[in-house]
């Protein structure tokens, strides 16, 4: 019976990595909501989204653990179906604001709960080695489909501004039908009670401090973690429209970004043998960096090399994380300890996003692109000097 499991959701694993990324208004969205709402309203709903769905991320990964991740898979895209056909119906900043909350849940839920899954499918049959083939070939899905979603997203656009939105409706409730085929794995089953899941919501950060080398992995993917959060959700595309790209060539910058991480998740357990998954986390962090501070030095055609550079190494630093983080947590808490890293990486730029939005109106995107990077390159220097004088008072 393991193994029927363990081939069932590997098998399957990848279609719905591809599924949840597969979001065909991704280049588009900004033109579509324009035409109901002024930029401050639109960059409002984001911001409360973005904290309604960190409000839910502990509460949601309890709901995975104690529920299952099967349920949390399948109740993200029926809600994310159902979200996606209200934006195409909608018309007042309510109604955008009330679906921009659902589709924080469907983060929420999904957040952990596929990646939890398929760790512990393996860890049921002791090959939790092969995690990061398994988990390669999910990342490398997930950028197929968000680059075949984003090119015919915007074709599907110049036919009905609504039809992206339909589109995707469509496919989730494809892949909602898909997750029910998915076995829970019994490896570390517990029945909780209600006063067991109220104390959940803070399990993830105690399994994340619970020691100092766990305390250090969190902060610095956390430290890197925003970093990525904040270009992919604000400043890849604002630094594209200040070089002056129009919004199809940019759907195809970031397209050829996503190809190339597919193919960098591809190769990724053959690149983690040779160089290490912390040096791939040290060299994705090393061109993040540089394309956050030589952005405002540069024209078109490198600023444009510099940010499909960035969306590449994304992929090499989420593969090393999951691997490394995977290993280091247990199986009874893992969707819980992921949805809370994720809460932590969110954190930042949800209570900070109208703040970061003034400051790019007042001087530009790739000003601020400028003064990130040299903000994370002194909170990871001083990440390393604090830690270094710690190690050498213990000797």
């Amino acid at each position: 019976m393991p193994k029927i499991r363990t081939n069932l959701n590997l098998r399957i694993a990848a279609p719905l990595a591809f599924a949840s990324m597969l979001f065909f208004p991704s280049a588009i969205w900004m033109f579509f909501y324009i035409q109901y709402l002024s930029f401050a309203e639109i960059a409002a709903i984001m911001a409360m989204g973005a904290i309604f769905s960190i409000i839910l991320e502990v509460p949601t990964g309890v709901f995975a653990d104690v529920v299952g991740r099967k349920w949390a898979v399948f109740a993200s895209y029926v809600l994310f179906a159902i979200a996606m056909v209200g934006v195409a119906t909608s018309t007042s900043y309510l109604w955008f604001l009330i679906w921009t909350l659902v589709n924080g849940m469907v983060n929420a839920l999904y957040s952990g709960s596929m990646e939890a899954l398929v760790y512990d499918t393996l860890k049921e049959i002791e090959k939790e080695d092969e995690f990061d083939h398994w988990v390669s070939r999910m990342e490398a899905a997930t950028w197929v489909g968000l680059f075949i979603s984003t090119v015919i997203g915007g074709y599907l656009y110049t036919l009905d501004p609504r039809l992206p939105y339909f589109a995707q409706a469509v496919f989730m409730v494809m892949a909602a039908l898909l997750s029910l085929l998915l076995k829970e794995p019994r490896f570390d089953s517990y029945q909780y009670s209600l006063v067991d899941g109220i104390k959940q919501n803070l399990v993830g950060f105690g399994e994340l401090l619970a020691n100092e080398k766990r305390r250090y992995l969190t902060i610095i993917f956390v430290t890197i973690g925003v970093g990525y959060y904040i270009a992919s959700d604000i400043l890849g595309i604002s630094q594209a429209r200040e070089y002056g790209l129009k919004p199809e060539i940019v759907g195809w910058v970031f397209g050829a970004g996503y190809i190339i991480s597919a193919i960098a998740s591809h190769y990724y357990p053959a690149l983690r043998k040779i160089i290490g998954e912390m040096r791939l986390i040290w060299l994705a962090t090393g061109i993040l960096i540089i394309s956050f501070v030589m952005a405002k030095y540069v024209g078109v055609w490198i600023g444009t090399l510099l940010i499909i550079m960035r969306i590449a190494s994304a992929t090499t630093f989420r593969n090393s994380r999951s691997v490394i983080i995977n290993r280091e947590i247990s199986s009874k808490n893992r969707a819980t300890t992921l949805s809370t890293l994720n809460l932590l990486v969110m954190l930042p730029y949800a209570l900070f996003a109208n703040l970061i939005g003034r400051y790019m109106d007042q001087t530009s995107p790739n000003q601020f692109a400028w003064m990130l990077g040299m903000g994370l390159m002194g909170a990871l220097g001083l990440i390393y000097v604090v830690r270094a004088a710690s190690m050498r008072l213990r000797i």
